[in-house]
């Protein structure tokens, strides 16, 4: 009950500003894609077409605020040209127990023929996460978009953040 009425104060404070998020988006524009964001968040030092982090700022969703959240951008190669974004989803749903303590997939869904997303949570870094990941092929790539944050502040991020995720589109 706490967590609702927590979640309900923040998606409040979201579509209060609403108007002032709308008019305040700012557009990562790199030659094989782009994606808005937030105008309060920041690229991360050595933002680049293959890797890139944009960073939230502090929030008061708890103090202190121990945790940025952030959207990544990566893209690699894939080992075949006939390589899907579901097998391409499958394998990382295979791999990332190795690297996330707890590894839980909350929800998996193909989105279209070249996309499918992953939301997932565990432990990494001593902090509870659940990461929202996109995964889009194209050209004998695999393109990654990814949110993270707090599992405890991701059902009030997510109507937030979703948006921005929903803007990544490929050139």
């Amino acid at each position: 009950m706490k967590n609702i009425l927590f979640s309900i104060f923040i998606l409040i404070g979201f579509m209060a500003n609403a108007s002032s998020i709308a008019d305040s988006i700012k557009v990562l524009d790199f030659k094989h894609y782009k994606i808005d964001y937030p105008s309060s968040w920041r690229l991360k030092a050595g933002c680049a077409v293959n890797e890139c982090s944009i960073l939230s700022p502090a929030d008061t969703l708890s103090w202190p605020d121990g945790y940025t959240e952030s959207i990544n951008l990566t893209f690699n190669p894939l080992p075949s040209a006939s390589y899907t974004a579901e097998q391409y989803a499958k394998f990382s749903i295979d791999y990332l127990p190795k690297v996330v303590k707890n590894f839980k997939v909350v929800e998996k869904k193909k989105l279209k023929s070249n996309v499918f997303r992953v939301t997932y949570s565990g432990e990494k870094d001593t902090h509870k996460q659940t990461w929202r990941q996109y995964y889009y092929v194209k050209s004998s790539k695999v393109y990654i978009v990814t949110f993270s944050t707090e599992t405890s502040k991701y059902a009030a991020y997510q109507p937030f953040i979703e948006p921005f995720l929903n803007s990544f589109t490929l050139k």
